[in-house]
This record gives C-alpha cells, sequence and structure tokens, in this order.
C-alpha cells in the first residue's frame, strides 16, 4: 500500500492536533485566557505599584496593555525623580505589580 505526499501530511497534521488541541485543553486555554482577560480589564483605572528590577518602585493608574502584554500603559507615573502625566512600561522591566482593593469599583 502506498501513500501520497498529502496523505502523510494529513496523517501528521492529524496527530498533531489530536495531542495539541483537544476539547478538554481548548475549553482550558479559553477558560484561563477570559480569566486574565477580566483581570486586566477589571484593574483599569486602579492605583498599582510597580516593582521593578535594581529595587525600583514605582505606582501609577494601571490603564491597560498591548495584544501580546509586552507594554503597560499607566497614567500620572510617580518615580523617583518626578511625576509622568502618561507613560508606557515595558513588561520585561516589571517583576510584579501591586493593585489594592481590586474588588472595589
Amino acid at each position: 500500500m502506498t501513500t501520497s505526499v498529502e496523505d502523510n501530511i494529513q496523517l501528521n497534521e492529524n496527530n498533531t492536533n489530536v495531542k495539541f488541541a483537544t476539547t478538554e485543553k481548548q475549553r482550558a486555554r479559553a477558560f484561563l485566557r477570559e480569566r486574565f482577560l477580566r483581570i486586566i480589564t477589571g484593574i483599569v483605572g486602579k492605583q498599582a505599584k510597580f516593582h521593578l528590577y535594581e529595587s525600583t518602585r514605582v505606582s501609577a493608574e494601571f490603564r491597560g496593555s498591548d495584544v501580546d502584554c509586552l507594554e503597560v500603559y499607566v497614567r500620572n507615573l510617580e518615580t523617583p525623580l518626578g511625576t509622568i502625566p502618561e507613560a508606557v512600561l515595558r513588561a520585561s522591566d516589571i517583576i510584579y505589580l501591586e493593585v489594592n482593593d481590586i474588588n472595589k469599583a
């Protein structure tokens, strides 16, 4: 029995899809993505403290992020050198951020 190249490609695609995109895994990814997006939209407008490298701490109003979460947009960034009205922080510079009273509207 001979198989064509198209049949082999189709077989490989099916094997890959079965391992990667099972219904259970798709639902789990969708659930986690939705939770992440709800958290991000829930903290828009909240005051946040950003802990950066070299023991730098700044605070600002969280305004959002780009699609890939590589940049964080903030307002009234309070730094050791003064306040910046609008700023973009690179996500790679942020170790973590704190948001107090996240459940309050």
